[in-house]
């Protein structure tokens, strides 16, 4: 049988569900999810420059699980914790592992924030598991003028 456009087909119960659909609807079963190629993917972060610009791909980084379900999802999602956005290097630090950047926000609304991207590993302390984010570089045009 031939698959519509939008639609996969569940390995388990052979049910049809949508493409983006993370669950099977009939059997439960979590669909095994591809880590696909981003175009402008920055694969090694070390060789980035203090004024490079790079954005951080939503649902990528640090995150605790839910043990209950309540307001922010389902017992055993994820919550992502991390940073969001767009950054501009200021530097790169070795010693712990990340980016010092600042946020590309309009005047006023821009933070500084310190991008973890060390190996992976879980804080027992506060239940993290802390992850490195993908990143995207990108050409930053402002429309603000200094």
């Amino acid at each position: 049988m031939k698959l519509k456009r939008g639609q996969k087909l569940c390995k388990n119960c052979q049910a049809i569900n949508a493409a983006r659909q993370r669950k099977c609807v009939d059997c439960g079963k979590a669909f095994q999810l591809k880590n696909t190629p981003i175009k402008n993917e920055i694969k090694d972060w070390k060789s980035l420059q203090k004024g490079d610009t790079f954005r951080i791909v939503n649902g990528t980084g640090s995150y605790y699980l839910l043990k209950r379900d309540c307001g922010e999802g389902e017992k055993g999602e994820k919550l992502f914790i991390g940073p969001k956005g767009k950054y501009e290097v200021k530097k790169i630090d070795m010693k712990n592992d990340g980016i010092h950047a600042w946020s590309l926000s309009s005047p006023g609304n821009s933070h500084y924030e310190f991008v973890y991207m060390g190996q992976d590993r879980f804080s027992k302390e506060v239940d993290i598991h802390q992850r490195a984010p993908r990143i995207i570089k990108f050409k930053y045009r402002t429309k603000y003028k200094k």
